[in-house]
């Protein structure tokens, strides 16, 4: 299972949890078999071996996650203001970003 898919079925189920905490078993449903979903199509999208990326390509890969871990620091804190249940599902996502980030692959 490729890393995305696994953060965003453990989103799903911390969705579903919360969505349980506070009394609403349809959501957690939803949001449980949107988890199951992401874990199958997981494990249907092995990683194909592709071409060796360009160095522009690269760069512009490390560009689109610096800007998603940005965005997701300033989602985060919106969170913590707005709504705290969901910030960590944010701060998540941004360090996996942050991760990606410094995680690069050679050109």
């Amino acid at each position: 299972m490729t890393p995305g898919y696994a953060i965003g079925a453990g989103c799903f189920l911390l969705l579903a949890g919360f969505r349980l905490s506070e009394g609403s078993w349809v959501w957690a449903l939803v949001f449980t078999v949107a988890a199951a979903c992401q874990v199958y199509l997981g494990l249907r999208a092995a990683p194909a071996t592709a071409p060796r990326p360009t160095a522009a390509a690269t760069d512009r890969e490390q560009r689109t996650w610096r800007l998603l871990a940005v965005s997701s620091c300033g989602l985060t804190a919106g969170l913590l203001v707005l709504q705290p249940a969901l910030s960590p599902i944010a701060a998540a996502t941004g360090l996996y970003c942050l991760w990606r980030l410094t995680h690069r692959r050679p050109a």
